[in-house]
């Protein structure tokens, strides 16, 4: 697998945990994922949910499935209070409101290769798992292109949405995470997307250098 390959498995298995609660299907499917051992030793969140895939592999699969569901809803969802905002304008809106400046923001982004209908009237542009999709159709273009220039430049709108979009929020997620859950599906999912936007960052930044 290459570097590009690897980076769009990993955007793809975030994006399988904060989309939406994890079905039975979406429980197998990421007890399936064959490069997710490979991905624990560098990650030490991608070792958390292997963790947890092994400390449940006997349990049936409909319990844990409404035990998710209810994990879920508690931290991004409700009722009650959100624990755990899902969306990046609350992270940066005075009043911690959503559909603010940065909704608007990334809507642009979108826009630009046509996308204004992602997940429209079913979650708001910046909801996490829709920028993690938003850079899983970047990297993908980016892979299809057999053009040096459209690469570039695909490369160059991956970098400019994880400084000003996707990778200015993790911290404050993960810390919310680690506040508000015991879980190590989530727990680990929220290292796993710090440790993994932190490498991204510091690999455009190596870019740079050698460019």
């Amino acid at each position: 697998m290459g570097v590009h390959e690897g980076r769009l498995y990993v955007y793809q298995l975030l994006r399988l945990l904060f989309e939406q609660p994890l079905s039975t299907e979406g429980l197998k499917a990421l007890q399936e994922q064959s490069g997710l051992r490979e991905l624990a030793q560098i990650s030490s969140g991608a070792q958390s949910l292997i963790d947890f895939l092994d400390a449940n592999k006997d349990t049936d699969s409909e319990t844990l499935g409404k035990a998710m569901l209810s994990e879920y809803q508690r931290l991004f969802v409700g009722p009650g209070p959100i624990l755990v905002p899902i969306w990046e304008s609350v992270y940066f809106d005075p009043e911690h409101l959503m559909f603010g400046e940065r909704t608007m923001e990334v809507r642009e982004c979108y826009r630009k290769y046509h996308l204004e209908s992602i997940h429209k009237n079913r979650q708001p542009e910046d909801h996490l798992a829709v920028e993690l999709e938003f850079m899983m159709y970047l990297i993908g273009h980016y892979l299809a292109s057999e053009d040096e220039g459209q690469q570039r430049e695909l490369l160059g709108e991956q970098k400019v949405f994880l400084r000003k979009h996707l990778a200015t929020w993790k911290d404050e997620f993960l810390q919310l995470m680690k506040d508000s859950t015991d879980c190590p599906l989530y727990r680990g999912g929220g290292q796993l997307l710090k440790e993994f936007l932190d490498m991204e960052l510091e690999m455009f930044e190596h870019l740079e250098e050698v460019s």
